[in-house]
């Protein structure tokens, strides 16, 4: 059997495969638009979450290079 990401409701909330699928149409209709982010929006934020996140890894490299040479200096 295939596994899905996300599994059907149980079969005690009643109703056909279709009538589910209308409930869970009208739920994710029912989100207002103006929660629901622009996709150049979230990509923006995304990419400065990265660079953050770049800029973090950068420094902590420099700060173990920095390490490696006090302790090669030290006799």
């Amino acid at each position: 059997m295939r596994r899905t990401a996300i599994p059907p409701p149980p079969d005690s909330l009643g109703g056909s495969e279709h009538e589910r699928f209308q409930r869970f149409a009208q739920a994710i209709l029912a989100v207002p638009k103006s929660e629901v982010a622009p996709p150049e929006e979230a990509l923006a934020k995304l990419e400065a979450q990265k660079q953050r996140i770049d800029a973090k890894i950068a420094e902590v490299g420099r700060q173990l290079g920095k390490r490696k040479i006090s302790r090669r200096k030290e006799p």
